[in-house]
């Protein structure tokens, strides 16, 4: 999941410094995170996660975002919204 968001994030980027038109750009970046809140409702199927279990993968996750060349602010703001949706 932080693979796909640090993907589209550096396309995204790139894109958004070529062009002046940012519309495409947000409604991929919000179909990004649709496809992992997807994700994140099948793994929640398969998978009982504890407080701990939950911890590990905001760790693992906001590191790999970091990792991957995204700033702080945002890993931050995306490795809660990730959490959230593990309630």
């Amino acid at each position: 999941m932080a693979q796909l968001i640090s993907q589209r994030s550096a396309t995204e980027a790139e894109k958004r410094s070529r062009a002046k038109s940012t519309k495409k750009g947000e409604k991929r970046y919000e179909a990004t995170f649709l496809q992992v809140e997807k994700r994140v409702d099948e793994f929640k199927k398969k998978n009982p996660l504890n407080i701990y279990t939950k911890a590990q993968l905001g760790s693992a996750f906001k590191y790999t975002l970091l990792d991957n060349g995204l700033d702080q602010e945002f890993a931050d703001k995306t490795t809660t919204w990730l959490l959230l949706k593990f309630k």
